[in-house]
């Protein structure tokens, strides 16, 4: 039923993405998406400890509070498609905007997808709640203002964050219930589609393309929508 989320970056969606990858390799050893997760430890563990992620894991999650939060993901999701389409717009041709352009249409086939489920006509007319639409404004803002390969570092959080989030479900004492299916769908420990993203993270900042300070204020902000928007729906 749940297909997996664009977030989980696929191994045959890597292999596919490979291409645009070969030449985004760091000349150095330092690793500043690595110091990124490790500065935003907190954030993630407020996300594992949140209501929906706890809920999920004892499968008790009112299904209310399951459907608020697919319903706003759906549309989080088309969002996220939009910006992306943004910004590969203002890039030039070139690996990079093909990268953009192939993750836009991942999520836009995931979010039809969720539309066809949820029954959702117009996403634009679905009210966010404030955790959700200020992590959607976040990316937008920075696909409308800054550099595409700041667009990489947004997409960076989630990317990680999920399949950790699985790893850590699976490791704890857990009773999913009747999200089985949507957490092995979307939360798979074993997803490793986001080390491409910081492939190229990693060597932007190599190549002095991005500023760390503001890829870190960017990182960390989208990193806090994640665990804001897992905490904002009630058991």
């Amino acid at each position: 039923m749940w297909k997996s989320s664009p977030r989980c970056v696929s191994d045959a969606a890597v292999r596919e993405l490979q291409p645009f990858t070969l030449s985004d390799k760091p000349n150095t050893d330092f690793d500043f998406c690595e110091l990124m997760w490790t500065e935003t430890k907190e954030t993630r563990i407020k996300a594992f400890e949140s209501n929906f992620v706890q809920g999920v894991r004892r499968g008790r999650l009112h299904p209310t509070s399951f459907g608020a939060y697919m319903v706003q993901d759906s549309v989080y999701c088309q969002r996220v498609a939009d910006s992306l389409e943004v910004a590969a717009e203002g890039e030039k041709c070139g690996p990079l905007k093909r990268f953009l352009e192939e993750r836009k249409s991942s999520y836009e086939r995931y979010y039809e997808d969720l539309f066809k489920l949820w029954h959702i006509r117009d996403g634009k007319a679905i009210g966010l709640g404030p955790e959700c639409q200020f992590y959607v404004d976040t990316v937008a803002g920075v696909a409308d203002k800054d550099d595409a390969h700041y667009m990489l570092v947004a997409l960076i959080p989630c990317g990680r964050l999920w399949p950790w989030l699985g790893q850590k479900l699976n490791e704890a004492e857990h009773c999913f219930g009747a999200y089985t299916d949507w957490v092995n769908s979307n939360l798979n420990p074993n997803s490793k589609g986001y080390k491409t993203l910081q492939d190229m993270v990693n060597a932007a900042v190599s190549g002095r393309k991005i500023d760390k300070k503001k890829a870190m204020d960017i990182y960390s902000k989208c990193m806090n929508g994640e665990a804001g928007f897992f905490g904002s729906v009630p058991i």
